[in-house]
């Protein structure tokens, strides 16, 4: 298989995982659905969802790069959505509103900018930028799980989808030689290793066992049977001695 397909079938794969990604924001839409209320739920995730996508996009069209075009056009399709869902079942409207017209406001800058001053580093900086800051923003969640020393507020198949779709683009970004896009995925993808890494250590659930404990305590009741075995095969010999003694 030659580079050239091989980067075709990445392409491919990452456009799926990343969109499948995004479709991972849905289940919080129903949740706001089935509360008929935002209360509790924040939408900067939707805001910068939107924000990242955008500036992703733009790049894409200035490198000419068709799997970051078809990526982030549904990106900016859902991310609006989204957007646009949670300011119909917000109370009060206003303080989102005021938010989301911000964020355009940085969106038209930056299409503006940018199509007067063509600068291909700067816009990719920025972008870089905000994957970090959309990688890093699941820290918060890492201190609470050392907190309570539980990881039930982490989500395991975002996990597990971040350090894919990471991954996929971390080498997409190293094939056409674009550092805008390895270096941020490769902090995604240590930050998804980070946060897997913590599922094995601690327990899902408040007062359950962690993936740590599974394997000691199997490997301790190995030796456990181990070390029966031995006495009870050592029990035999140890009477016929007493008796030819005797």
């Amino acid at each position: 298989m030659d580079l050239q397909m091989f980067l075709q079938m990445l392409s491919c794969s990452a456009i799926v995982t990343t969109i499948a990604l995004f479709l991972c924001f849905s289940p919080i839409c129903i949740d706001i659905m089935r509360r008929k209320g935002t209360k509790e739920i924040s939408g900067v995730p939707f805001l910068m969802g939107l924000l990242g996508a955008a500036h992703w996009l733009r790049y894409g069209f200035l490198k000419d790069d068709s799997t970051m075009i078809i990526v982030n056009v549904v990106g900016v399709l859902l991310f609006s959505s989204y957007c646009i869902f949670y300011l119909v079942y917000s109370e009060p409207r206003t303080p989102f509103a005021a938010k989301l017209v911000f964020i355009i406001s940085l969106i038209a800058a930056m299409v503006g900018y940018v199509h007067y001053n063509v600068n291909l580093d700067y816009l990719g900086f920025v972008c870089m930028a905000y994957n970090i800051l959309n990688f890093g923003s699941p820290l918060a969640g890492l201190g609470v799980v050392l907190r309570k020393k539980c990881c039930d507020t982490l989500p395991l198949p975002m996990c597990v989808a971040n350090l894919l779709v990471s991954s996929q683009w971390f080498l997409y970004g190293n094939i056409v030689r674009d550092i805008y896009i390895m270096i941020p995925n490769g902090i995604g993808m240590a930050l998804a290793v980070l946060q897997l890494s913590l599922f094995v250590i601690y327990p899902r659930k408040e007062n359950g066992k962690s993936v740590a404990s599974h394997i000691s305590g199997f490997f301790s009741s190995r030796d456990d049977d181990v070390e029966k075995d031995l006495v009870s095969k050592s029990s035999p010999s140890s009477e016929k001695t007493v008796l030819e003694d005797v």
